[in-house]
């Protein structure tokens, strides 16, 4: 009898200690993603607790980034970083991390590990037979080129910047020059980049990796003057047009279009987003501070999604909760799902004459006529182009309310 109560005990230990959950070390981790050929791209993150609830803390250059959706699932550690459809999945060893970052819509992963360590990203052991500082002329995939502005500030041997394009930024790039090499990366929970390039000459030859699928070639030169095309001289009102409509489903169930009543009479912003778009939810974030600053019920926003996920369930989940985790106070529609191809999207407002980026800014007079359409955000990383576009808003915005 002594041997059988012995034995359940055994098991119910066993059971307890396997089915138990293991909790990661707390502290700075470097972060590790491999790209296509092998390459490393590095990211720094805190591990803290916060009123017993896991907290990862990603620093990038000027950037904190706060993800507080941790779960503990036994021996392994499950991080979501809303509104982008991306987890990292890992199983927790002692003082490190091993798994994978995945776009569940898409189910691209890349493999990823983490482990204690207080180590900048990059380190150098040679001096910068260069500075990087000022601005570039940049042209990816020279196959079939598309034009960039890179801008970076150096400091010894530590860079940072960002790459302009006319749908964005690249958000908040940092790394080193190590002799006549430069290494960038950044990691924003939805985008992981790494820059890799090479000077030569007056040209500097690169590639910006992002995850572990792509990679794109580019060349630049120092060129203080060169700037990218005016941002409301890509997208136009088709011939025979000057206001838009449409009509489309809140996550609540109903449906809103640009002629209801709440929109009446009323300076209107209409943003073209994606829930996956970081650029968007830079957009976003600084028309919720407009709104904070410039109280005024004359003024209103609305928000078109096209979204990735493959049901409309899913899509409207996404939008309730990027809403959610904002607060944002004004309508986000679906506009479309299983899709985020421009060319599809452009068939729901078929008065522009195409879509060209996520985002798209679209501000509307009080007489329901468009005024600007503003293609691509210039986000917080790009600093003098962020501010500039911030004076701009504002001066078109109170223009119209006064009109």
């Amino acid at each position: 009898m002594r041997a059988y109560f012995s034995l359940v005990i055994s098991i119910i230990l066993f059971y307890s200690c396997t089915n138990s959950a293991i909790e990661p070390t707390l502290g700075t981790y470097r972060a590790e993603m491999i790209t296509v050929d092998n390459s490393v791209l590095p990211f720094k993150f805190v591990l803290l607790k916060s009123s017993d609830q896991l907290i990862m803390k990603v620093e990038n250059d000027k950037e904190t980034l706060i993800y507080d959706e941790i779960q503990i699932l036994g021996d392994s550690i499950r991080i979501d970083m809303p509104p982008f459809d991306a987890v990292i999945i890992a199983q927790i060893g002692e003082g490190r991390l091993d798994g994978r970052y995945l776009k569940e819509e898409s189910g691209r992963e890349t493999p990823f590990s983490a482990y204690l360590n207080k180590a900048p990203k990059f380190e150098s052991t040679k001096k910068a037979n260069f500075d990087l500082s000022g601005n570039y002329k940049t042209v990816f995939r020279p196959e079939k080129p598309y034009p960039g502005l890179g801008i970076f500030s150096q400091n010894g041997n530590e860079v940072s910047g960002t790459f302009r394009k006319n749908s964005g930024d690249n958000r908040f790039l940092s790394g080193i020059v190590s002799g006549d090499s430069i290494v960038l990366s950044t990691f924003d929970g939805a985008h992981p980049y790494l820059v890799r390039a090479e000077k030569k000459g007056d040209t500097i030859y690169g590639k910006l990796y992002y995850e572990s699928h792509s990679v794109t070639e580019f060349w630049m030169v120092r060129d203080d003057s060169f700037q990218l095309a005016e941002a409301k001289e890509l997208t136009k009102l088709n011939k025979g047009y000057d206001r838009i409509d449409f009509s489309f489903k809140s996550p609540d169930g109903n449906m809103v279009s640009l002629s209801d009543d709440q929109f009446k009479d009323k300076v209107v912003v209409v943003q073209i987003l994606g829930t996956w778009c970081p650029n968007c939810l830079d957009e976003t974030k600084f028309f919720l501070s407009y709104i904070k600053e410039n109280p005024t019920e004359d003024l209103a926003f609305i928000g078109l999604s096209f979204e990735s996920a493959r049901s409309e369930e899913r899509a409207m989940m996404r939008i309730q909760r990027m809403i959610d985790k904002l607060e944002i106070p004004y309508p986000v529609l679906l506009a479309q799902y299983g899709s985020t191809d421009t060319q599809l999207a452009q068939e729901k407002l078929p008065m522009l004459d195409g879509i060209r980026s996520y985002p798209t800014m679209i501000i509307i007079d009080k007489s329901g006529k468009v005024h600007s359409i503003h293609t691509g955000f210039n986000g917080p990383a790009t600093g003098k182009a962020y501010e500039d576009f911030k004076k701009e808003f504002d001066l078109e915005i109170k223009s119209l309310l006064n009109d």
